[in-house]
């Protein structure tokens, strides 16, 4: 019971402290042993203030909790001298059942002054830190967490201890064209003139639905997810794009019917690998910010469409592409604007089973998300 009233006294006075520290519709965690509470505030005091009261208030809880930690040691000693001492059997039994239980507050003790001693040390460097007031934005939560590790989530997940400022750029939903180069890069494909594309008619749509950020530092670190893919490749020809009896793609002129719409169309998923640095503009955050890395994809479908005035045809096949598929890719952007450019490494068709070529696509991110 007297554990138990200690916890709660301890867990009152950092509630406390925290709506003093945070009060900015800012969110502050704690947690002790299994316990853990969220305070939102929306009081609009000067960061600095509120930083140095609540290390005052840290700083006086830790204080009286090592004091009751220097008792709780005297205590076991005591009682391990007395049970060395004792050889009743009964009153053995009695001394370990307390020697347990003071072993055991012992530990709760020293989490909470642990707890206590990172949040000292998160308020010291906040202190130190010589930002300006938009950089208290963006760093709304402190982590105090009696047990060894910090409480935290993948998205907070830094190599360096330190806490994530770093938010990179993939998610979103981007638009933009398609077309593919020879080995020469050249559009124009010398004895392959049937394959040639309609470039303002070929896009690519991409949904990058999932993203995690690895920071380096407040403005560098990696970024990875997932996204899909759907690239539509517009013939320019009036042509039939078919895998012949020698499991070669080849493509051919269609002499009857009149195609309004003929193209390829791939659906991928993806999973990238970036690099991001951030370079501050002014006062914007986070400015502007330039990405680079590889972009790895496997094939869902591919099917052919062409329609007539009158008629639509769909042919599925896999049409000799590869199930799996790598590029290189550069982000670029600022503030609503980003722009991506994608060249991939593996050739459109499988080696020997059509012409080499290479898809690339440029485009602009519309939404992010």
């Amino acid at each position: 019971m007297m554990k138990m009233k200690k916890i709660k006294l301890v867990m009152v006075c950092i509630i406390l402290t925290s709506a003093i520290i945070y009060a900015q519709n800012d969110t502050t965690k704690i947690k002790l042993g299994k316990t853990k509470v969220i305070i939102i505030d929306s009081d609009e005091i000067d960061n600095n203030n509120k930083l140095e009261k609540g290390k005052e208030k840290f700083e006086k809880l830790f204080s009286e909790k090592k004091k009751e930690h220097e008792k709780s040691l005297k205590e076991l000693e005591l009682l391990e001298k007395q049970l060395n001492e004792a050889s009743d059997d009964d009153i053995r039994k009695k001394l370990e059942e307390d020697l347990a239980k003071q072993k055991a507050q012992n530990e709760d003790i020293k989490k909470e002054l642990g707890a206590l001693e990172k949040g000292i040390d998160d308020i010291n460097d906040k202190i130190n830190q010589k930002e300006d007031d938009e950089n208290w934005d963006d760093d709304k939560d402190f982590d105090w967490d009696s047990n060894d590790d910090w409480y935290a989530d993948w998205d907070k997940f830094t190599p360096f201890k330190k806490k994530k400022r770093f938010e990179g750029h993939w998610a979103g939903f981007e638009i933009g064209l398609n077309t593919y180069v020879d080995s020469e890069y050249k559009t124009v494909l010398d004895g392959n003139e049937l394959f040639e594309l309609n470039p303002e008619r070929s896009w690519v749509f991409n949904i990058n639905f999932i993203e995690f950020s690895i920071p380096f530092g407040k403005s560098a670190g990696l970024v990875t997810g997932m996204g899909a893919t759907w690239n539509k490749y517009q013939f320019r020809n009036n042509v039939n794009v078919f895998e012949n009896s020698e499991g070669t793609i080849v493509a051919e002129k269609e002499l009857v019917k009149e195609y309004e719409k003929n193209s390829l169309n791939l659906w991928y998923m993806s999973i990238p690998l970036l690099f991001e640095f951030q370079i501050p503009v002014a006062r914007s955050k986070p400015g502007i910010h330039v990405s680079f890395g590889v972009v790895g994809s496997l094939k869902l479908d591919s099917r052919a469409k062409q329609h007539t005035k009158d008629d639509e045809y769909v042919v599925k096949s896999d049409f000799q592409i590869p199930g799996f598929k790598y590029g290189f890719t550069a982000r670029i952007g600022y503030k609503f604007i980003k722009l991506f450019a994608n060249y991939d490494v593996v050739p459109l068709f499988k080696e020997g089973r059509g012409p080499e070529v290479y898809p690339v696509s440029a485009g602009i991110t519309l939404i992010s998300f």
